[in-house]
């Protein structure tokens, strides 16, 4: 059991860029519909609904990577984050309780649109997990600048929670060892056999690849999270 936790902790490691950029991808994807529709208003023209869902669902995704985040890094790091540490960033409390209404209650959270601008249009309130009424106050930033902020501010926080995180070392090198490779291709019921045949006729060089892979996921994570942290910053300066 110890094992499989390590071998999952690498796994996690090797997804965390995924995720990472994944959430860039929500955000960029928030904010172009959202700049497209102060463009459309400003010209007089009318928003198509694709681009408010754009906004709608992209926010919901974007909400539950902001999880799958946290919880990856706890994963990989050994060390928990907690949501206090994330309610201090601006707008993180908000985040927080929005993801809870989205994911558990189907709740849309942006529903306004005002002059080209998409917002949340008043408090939220719901029910938590031990039947007590939570009340989530309306943000007064628009969603395009309250997702800027907080995403700059979050990955921040990853990015320090990464850097002075021990015991890590044994992560770098290849995601999977030759056993779970040839595992995985035995049981592949996708790959084609002339596929097969080419790994098994290369099988000893494959192998000797893999011990000396060099990877470091979690200075990859760092370098897209500094990706995300530029973006967020370049984009809140136009």
């Amino acid at each position: 059991m110890q094992e499989f936790s390590e071998r999952h902790r690498c796994w996690v490691a090797n997804h965390f860029s995924g995720k990472v950029e994944e959430l860039r991808y929500h955000l960029a994807a928030i904010v172009a519909a959202s700049d497209q529709s102060l463009q459309l208003f400003t010209s007089g023209h009318q928003v198509p609904s694709a681009n408010s869902q754009a906004v709608v669902f992209g926010f919901s995704a974007f909400a539950n990577v902001i999880q799958t985040l946290k919880d990856a890094t706890k994963t990989v790091t050994g060390d928990q984050l907690p949501w206090s540490n994330i309610e201090l960033l601006r707008h993180g409390s908000f985040i927080r309780d929005a993801r809870n209404a989205a994911t558990h209650d189907g709740n849309p959270v942006v529903s306004a649109w005002v002059d080209g601008r998409y917002f949340v249009p008043a408090k939220i309130s719901r029910l938590g997990d031990k039947g007590q009424v939570i009340e989530i106050p309306a943000p007064v930033e628009d969603v395009r600048t309250l997702c800027l902020e907080f995403a700059g501010d979050f990955c921040q926080l990853l990015r320090k929670t990464l850097l002075v995180s021990e015991n890590i070392a044994h992560l770098r090198g290849a995601s999977f060892s030759m056993v779970e490779l040839e595992e995985a291709i035995a049981e592949s019921k996708v790959m084609p056999e002339f596929a097969k045949e080419l790994f098994a006729s290369n099988r000893q060089e494959i192998a000797a690849n893999l011990r000396n892979v060099k990877h470091d996921p979690v200075a990859q994570a760092i370098g897209h999270l500094d990706e995300v942290i530029r973006y967020c910053d370049l984009i809140q300066k136009k």
